[in-house]
């Protein structure tokens, strides 16, 4: 890509390629910031001479400010002008646009499609928009795998991308919609959201392993999943304390086998019975 220094051209000579509405009220702050103290910032625009003659150059960035001006009343603008592709024109205005502002969900998803659709592979989307790659993985996954469910849902606004990207990972979409319901009414959120769809998932898969279809005896939603979840934490607190039980009781066998080993009289016993070793476990501990 070349660039040069800013030019001052006509306003007139400019395509706006892919026009975007505007919000009335940005739109009156440019206006007044630039009558105020002038353009801060000149716009981006692609030397590109249509065919028809009529213009010269093609707006890569800065819509906003382009008819700020022309508002104004003004008949050139300042512009850095350069010379690229129409690939590497569509990405310079992409990775723009999502520079300039967190992009919504819908947005981000469009744009994430329209570079799938390009070709480009996960970790190059990462790249170029500025997201973890596990993350871009994860919206991919969605779009490639036809998770309607989910992308409905973020498209209406009802759970955020990263919560879809999350759930969408060893589920169906009876799990998906349980979980969804349970984000939105706020029962499943943070930790315990992604510890009920791993264990979901994880049931999912040993289901499938063993050839059964249904995941529960119970209809799927928010308030079965809290209490898979509840039974969930009890059952491992349960095993914590077994656990705790068994490692103590280990504790005092332990000693009391060494104290009797310190004894001679009972080593004398244990030689007499032919009793010359000790289970492995027990003695590892001992020693």
């Amino acid at each position: 890509m070349k660039q040069t220094e800013i030019q001052i051209i006509p306003i007139s000579e400019v395509l706006i390629a892919n026009p975007r509405p505007r919000s009335p009220t940005k739109f009156q702050t440019i206006v007044a910031s630039i009558e105020a103290v002038g353009l801060k910032k000149p716009i981006l625009v692609n030397h590109r001479p249509s065919s028809d003659g009529k213009f010269n150059y093609e707006l890569v960035c800065g819509q906003g400010r382009l008819e700020a001006c022309l508002a104004l009343g003004k008949a050139t603008i300042p512009a850095i002008v350069t010379d690229v592709t129409r690939e590497q024109l569509y990405l310079m205005s992409l990775v723009e646009n999502v520079a300039r502002r967190p992009p919504s969900n819908r947005a981000l998803l469009i744009e994430v499609r329209s570079l799938v659709e390009r070709g480009y592979k996960p970790e190059q989307i990462a790249e170029k928009l500025g997201l973890d790659k596990t993350f871009s993985y994860g919206i991919v996954h969605l779009l490639k795998n036809g998770e309607n469910l989910l992308l409905q849902a973020v498209d209406a606004g009802r759970i955020p991308l990263r919560i879809a990207v999350l759930i969408s990972s060893g589920t169906n979409e009876e799990v998906q919609a349980a979980l969804i319901e349970g984000y939105e009414k706020g029962e499943l959120r943070g930790a315990k959201l992604a510890a009920t769809r791993r264990i979901m998932a994880i049931r999912l898969a040993r289901n499938k392993g063993s050839g059964k279809a249904n995941i529960s005896n119970r209809t799927l939603s928010a308030s079965v999943l809290v209490q898979e979840y509840e039974q969930h934490v009890q059952q491992q607190r349960a095993a914590v304390t077994r656990l705790n039980e068994v490692t103590h009781r280990l504790m005092i066998i332990t000693t009391a086998v060494k104290r009797l080993l310190a004894d001679e009289n009972f080593t004398t016993l244990l030689r007499a019975e032919a009793l010359h070793d000790v289970p492995a476990h027990l003695a590892e501990r001992i020693s």
